[in-house]
């Protein structure tokens, strides 16, 4: 928390006046990642389709320019996740939901697309899409997303 203070230049009190402990304010800010990168996220699939890229495809793209940025260290929800000793229950629901409102908006994205069986498609994107981000943290590499990307493409073949 004294480093939260010293880098936000806000007041210890003021600090755990808005946030009584360390997993108040892991909580908040999940549940604020959540929106800003579910927005981007939906954004930038949005701009691709646009151009005419399939939407599903796209968020391989997205992936793609994330891992690219400077700093990039993988999904903060996996990330968070994988702090076991860190993390409480309300931890894991925020992760949870957030892990669930990105396979509900592939879903949708199947359904809009006309693919069979759209629930199991958005669901097994969902987890190219996780193993791609993980990969990609931990080799330091684009590489794992293209891999995911060429799957993502031989499955929407077998849902068309």
């Amino acid at each position: 928390m004294a480093e939260i203070r010293d880098t936000s230049g806000v007041s210890l009190r003021r600090l755990y006046g808005l946030y009584p402990s360390k997993r108040d304010l892991v909580a908040a800010w999940l549940t604020r990642r959540h929106a800003t990168w579910m927005a981007w996220f939906v954004g930038t699939i949005e701009a691709r389709s646009d151009e005419g890229a399939e939407p599903l495809l796209a968020a391989f793209d997205a992936l793609h320019v994330w891992a690219a940025t400077p700093g990039y260290r993988g999904c903060a929800f996996l990330n968070t996740a994988a702090e076991v000793g860190e993390i409480d229950e309300v931890h894991r629901r925020i992760i949870a939901e957030h892990k669930r409102g990105l396979i509900d908006y592939l879903v949708g994205l199947a359904r809009a697309g006309g693919y069979r069986r759209p629930d199991e498609l958005g669901s097994t994107i969902g987890v190219l899409i996780d193993g791609a981000i993980v990969q990609s943290a931990v080799l330091s590499s684009l590489d794992p997303i293209g891999a995911a990307r060429r799957t993502a493409e031989r499955i929407l073949e077998v849902h068309r």
